[in-house]
């Protein structure tokens, strides 16, 4: 009953979309205007949203749009035998040509009128979105809290509670290295260079738009991490431990109101999944514990890296003794200085991931 009260939402382009079951094929995506049997529009004021669809005339009759979409959604676009392809240029009075397999090309889209031809890129977006969700992220948006000071008092707890806790199946390759700590925003994946430098743009934009708005009448901006939680609900069995991070310099939830402001802005851009793991919110965490960390291979450097037999069977662990001592552990104070979009288990020289793009929250370098 719930999933027919509250459906889950996407938005792509600033539109928004309902997703009527997650386990369906991507043709249950629907608009909430039905565009689908729309195939002519009163005025262009409905559709500010598209502007970035430059559409030129291609002769006295018809219309064309060419943009990128990566390779590995072509399947997706094409369909079985062709047949969601056939779809959309059915219902949208449309063709769509798609490059043939090992072809660096845009995709091109003719009809008889600029209507037609978005709404025929609305459709193929949708479907790229509901795509995209099924791959494994390639990157993520972090702020990095591996301050020296941060670290410092981490390999401290660390000590305590190899030292005083006694936990089931707790182990020090559980724990993740401290030049690797960072507060996590939201997840995407990016398949090919133009969906990273899209990414880029993005999130450039997003720092005048959305962060320097909200957080420059509290520049340097400070956050705590103190305190921890886990994500189970047993805390003798856990798999993620992780600190809490609060503002110091700022009001309560403006951290929050960053993080959800940033992935929503992402999402709209179908980069994102706005309501990740049913939550309205961005479950902020600094990830300190982790039981898919166990058996890591120590020469590779990368905490994603496990042995076989580790991955086969991923072992909880007990933490509530943790909790009990260190519930309210205080790792210390740091300036928030830029915003990451970080590649997944992809290390740079200084032992964080690698970024593809960061951005500055100073508001000197705007």
């Amino acid at each position: 009953m719930t999933e027919v009260l509250k459906p889950d939402l996407i938005w792509i382009e600033g539109r928004c979309y309902r997703v009527n079951d997650v386990i369906t094929e991507v043709s249950t995506f629907q608009e909430h205007d039905l565009y689908e049997n729309e195939v002519t529009y009163k005025d262009d004021e409905d559709e500010k949203d598209d502007d970035d669809c430059e559409i030129s005339m291609l002769d006295d009759n018809r219309y064309y749009t060419h943009f990128h979409i990566a390779s590995h959604y072509h399947g997706s676009l094409i369909g079985k035998k062709g047949a969601m392809r056939s779809r959309i240029e059915r219902d949208t009075k449309t063709e769509i040509k798609i490059p043939r397999m090992g072809e660096n090309k845009d995709i091109v889209v003719l009809g008889a009128s600029p209507a037609n031809i978005k709404a025929a890129r609305r459709r193929i977006n949708i479907i790229v979105m509901a795509a995209r969700m099924k791959y494994r992220p390639t990157h993520f948006l972090s702020i990095p809290m591996n301050h020296p000071d941060v670290m410092r008092s981490f390999e401290k707890f660390k000590a305590l509670v190899l030292k005083e806790c006694s936990g089931r199946g707790l182990e020090e390759s559980l724990f993740i290295r401290p030049q690797k700590l960072h507060l996590t925003l939201g997840v995407t994946c990016l398949m090919d260079n133009e969906e990273r430098l899209h990414a880029c743009k993005l999130l450039t934009e997003a720092k005048t738009s959305i962060i320097l708005p909200l957080i420059k009448d509290y520049l340097p901006l400070k956050i705590r991490m103190k305190g921890l939680s886990y994500m189970n609900d047993d805390p003798k069995e856990i798999d993620v431990l992780y600190g809490r991070v609060q503002e110091d310099t700022a009001p309560p939830g403006l951290l929050q109101r960053v993080a959800d402001s940033l992935v929503q802005y992402f999402a709209k851009a179908g980069f994102m999944d706005n309501n990740d793991y049913g939550r309205d919110n961005v479950k902020l965490h600094v990830t300190l514990l982790n039981s898919k960390y166990r058996g890591r291979q120590r020469d590779t450097g990368d905490d994603e890296t496990q042995s076989r037999s580790a991955r086969k069977s991923r072992e909880t662990f007990d933490g509530s003794q943790i909790l009990q001592k260190f519930s309210d552990y205080d790792f210390g104070v740091m300036e928030l200085t830029d915003i990451h979009l970080s590649q997944r288990k992809t290390m740079g020289t200084d032992g964080y991931y690698k970024s593809t793009c960061i951005m500055s929250c100073s508001l000197s370098e705007q």
